[in-house]
């Protein structure tokens, strides 16, 4: 009546229901496993990638910067004008110096001796040198080492031929062109319009032969008078 139940072993061509099942899920379980691991191997490799190129570039900056640095014209020092007190002993006190380019004391950074040193070589005297005179009818010879102390008589004046004024231009047009690269500023006197034009003036006029010119000292070049 009722129906023999038994066990029917498996041929060995044949697989029971469901462990067929299994063995495709530990198939797809193996693929997902090793997607991940290749998913985090790309990750991984992308991050290194990112941190020793963010490293590259910090040490590009880094050079870069350095190099400015070292650049004075790309990386001026900040100054403040060219005062040099009221009087030769403040002006020494001050680090300052005569220079006969610009007949007026100057601190170091509106400076250019070699400069100043060619124009000294320059002139009308022998060797290059330039006569420099007390009085208008240039009979009374002065030294540069007595000029220099000329600054502390406001009113004094010395007198010199009048191609010392055409080089003296011609001597501030390459001092004012030199000061770009150096990181120095020019004299705010002369650092203007109004002084080129003058120089302009100093190189078109025509002037009889023997004609003077008269400077005195300054000690304060960042204002016209």
């Amino acid at each position: 009546m009722y129906g023999d139940y038994r066990k029917v072993e498996l041929g060995p061509d044949e697989v029971e229901s469901g462990s067929e099942g299994s063995f495709e899920r530990a198939e797809y379980n193996d693929v997902l496993k090793a997607q991940s691991r290749t998913r985090i191997a790309r990750v991984l490799k992308m991050i290194k990638v990112s941190v020793v190129t963010l490293l590259a570039i910090w040490g590009f900056i880094n050079i870069f910067n350095t190099v400015v640095r070292k650049i004075p014209f790309l990386n001026p020092p900040v100054h403040h004008g060219c005062y040099c007190g009221k009087s030769s002993t403040e002006a020494i006190a001050m680090g300052c110096k005569y220079d006969s380019l610009a007949a007026a004391w100057l601190p170091e950074h509106c400076r250019d001796d070699d400069l100043t040193a060619e124009f000294d070589r320059s002139g009308d005297g022998p060797n290059g040198t330039w006569l420099y005179w007390k009085d208008k009818a240039r009979t009374i010879p002065i030294t540069p080492e007595e000029i220099q102390w000329m600054g502390d008589t406001p009113d004094a004046r010395f007198h010199m031929d009048y191609s010392w004024h055409e080089v003296h231009c011609l001597f501030y047009w390459r001092k004012e062109h030199r000061f770009r690269f150096n990181g120095k500023i020019l004299d705010p006197r002369s650092d203007s319009e109004e002084h080129i034009l003058h120089c302009g003036d100093v190189w078109g006029r025509k002037v009889p032969y023997g004609m003077g010119t008269v400077s005195g000292v300054r000690f304060d070049t960042n204002t016209e008078n």
